[in-house]
């Protein structure tokens, strides 16, 4: 009989019927008729009052076809809404852009679910491929069990997702304790303790963890199969370890001329920003590539065909701290200073617009609700830039294809985050682990805040990208990941520009990517 604890709560111990369960981005919280049928006892209770109404002849020529991309549903209550589904479709140019994103955007704000369904649907979702990776690892001879058949000493394997239990981790309970007069605890780079302990959670029970794992190398929300057996203590000792397979890529086929892509991050502007000068370096440098001396860059700067700005666009403290506490009618001809950086951002990005395509990535500052995935910012934000069909607000995470190559990357909370939860010193190597968990963002929601997901976890890597980046990182990283079936990822830390005043161009033929300094008036790269 297994000795593990069944009376604690899990992350995944808020299972319930899918028919019982309230729904929050995919569908509306309340069950509703399909299309089909809704649409049917609409024309039944129609049908007279059209036959009572009088008879027309068709106008001339053949009937128009119907449009199967677009579902149509009708409401006796609601206007006629078109819902036109994702489609998955081929490129007609080798640098055609496509918005992949539709996953991250809500439809319906719903706050009244438990957060820990997410964890269930990310364990639901990725058992069955985990499962398969763990058959292709090891000896089938070895059972798959669940953790209410284990045989203490017997080895076996488990699936089931992480839960890292630390001490320092920061809590509400200790929020309102210190608020109460205890003492506060203070600021850490890491929460990182020696009593941290990995727990392996599945739908029924937990187990703790012990072996050949490292406690510091992992965070919470990982789902793997482990390799081991339970020792008469109800710890379950791990001999190996393994995550999803990564899905194989599309073939790159070769573009006939380089072209690149701008990527940039954390502009942070505010009252006392001092980066403008670099600013107006890096738009004339966009604008006037020609008179650039060096070939290089000339031919880089020259060939932009998109400028990617990964999110923080302006500083945190924008808020006026000493006007928050002071009464609404002494305040109300005060202009707040994020308004002036959001009006010399639209001036900026107006410039650019007008050469080349920039996507907006919103970031933990700036005006859109913090929680992942963040939603678009509002055309209003841009109100000359967004006038430009160039210019497009997406959401944090931003997935999107250009030709054949598949691009995947955040603003960086993902990584700021796990970094606090353990001691991966390399941000290029958190990265590479987020792409081998098959995560985007692991830590969501346990440290780090999102939408309560119930019956789809849109942070799951279903289909590898050919990059992956982060934005507003310390310092400029990449690496060329390399994984089974000739997989290649090209794994690229967006540097924040108002510390390095750089962006990263990234080379679509080949994927390599260089630092370019934006700090004089003659740009240059950064070996």
């Amino acid at each position: 009989m297994s000795k593990t604890n069944k009376n604690q709560k899990s992350i995944t111990s808020f299972f319930k019927n899918p028919g019982q369960t309230s729904t929050n981005d995919s569908s509306a919280s309340k069950p509703k008729s399909s299309p089909i049928v809704e649409t049917k006892e609409i024309k039944k209770e129609n049908e007279e009052e059209i036959l009572k109404m009088p008879s027309s002849s068709p106008p001339p020529g053949p009937a128009p076809a119907p449009i199967p991309s677009a579902q149509l549903i009708l409401s006796p209550k609601k206007p006629t809404v078109a819902v036109c589904p994702t489609i998955q479709r081929q490129p007609t140019s080798e640098t055609e852009w496509i918005n992949l994103s539709d996953r991250f955007l809500l439809t319906n704000r719903n706050f009244e679910v438990q957060y820990a369904h997410l964890y269930a649907e990310r364990l639901g979702s990725l058992r069955k491929i985990v499962t398969k990776a763990a058959e292709n690892r090891w000896d089938r001879k070895i059972p798959i069990k669940r953790m209410n058949d284990i045989i203490p000493d017997e080895e076996c394997i488990l699936v089931g997702i992480l839960f890292k239990q630390m001490v320092l981790k920061p809590s509400i309970v200790k929020q309102i304790a210190t608020e109460n007069g205890f003492s506060l605890q203070p600021p850490r780079n890491r929460y990182v303790d020696p009593t941290d302990k990995l727990i392996l959670e599945e739908e029924t029970q937990r187990i703790e963890l012990n072996g050949k794992i490292d406690v510091d190398q992992f965070v919470t929300g990982i789902v793997m199969a482990i390799r081991g057996y339970e020792d008469e203590k109800g710890v379950f000792i791990v001999k190996d370890y393994c995550f999803k397979d990564l899905s194989i890529p599309k073939q790159l086929s070769p573009i006939k001329d380089d072209r690149y892509i701008l990527l940039a991050s954390g502009f942070l502007l505010s009252e006392t920003s001092i980066i403008f000068n670099q600013l107006e370096y890096l738009v004339n440098s966009l604008t006037q590539s020609s008179n650039i001396q060096s070939k290089q860059i000339q031919n880089i700067l020259s060939n932009i065909i998109r400028f990617v700005v990964a999110g923080n666009l302006i500083e945190s403290s924008n808020r006026l701290k000493e006007t928050t506490n002071q009464a609404k009618y002494l305040t109300r001809k005060m202009t707040a200073s994020s308004v002036e950086a959001m009006h010399s951002i639209d001036e900026l990005f107006n410039k650019i617009a007008a050469i080349t395509d920039i996507d907006i990535m919103p970031g933990v500052n700036d005006p859109s609700c913090h929680m992942l995935p963040q939603q678009p910012l509002h055309p209003c934000m841009f109100p000359s830039s967004s006038k430009q069909k160039s210019t497009h607000c997406l959401t944090n995470p931003y997935d999107f294809q250009i030709g054949d190559i598949r691009l995947l990357g955040t603003s960086g909370q993902n990584v700021d985050d796990i970094d606090l939860q353990s001691t991966i010193d390399n941000r290029v190597h958190i990265l590479e682990n987020c792409l081998n968990w098959g995560v985007i963002a692991p830590t969501c929601p346990d440290t780090l805040s999102c939408y309560p997901y119930v019956k789809n976890d849109p942070f799951i890597i279903n289909d590898t990208p050919h990059v992956f980046f982060a934005g507003n990182q310390p310092k400029f990283e990449t690496r060329l990941f390399k994984g089974p079936n000739n997989i290649e990822v090209r794994l690229i830390c967006i540097p924040c520009f108002a510390q390095s005043n750089s962006c990263v161009a990234l080379n679509l033929n080949t994927l390599e990517c260089h630092e370019i300094s934006f700090e004089n008036q003659t740009p240059q790269i950064i070996q």
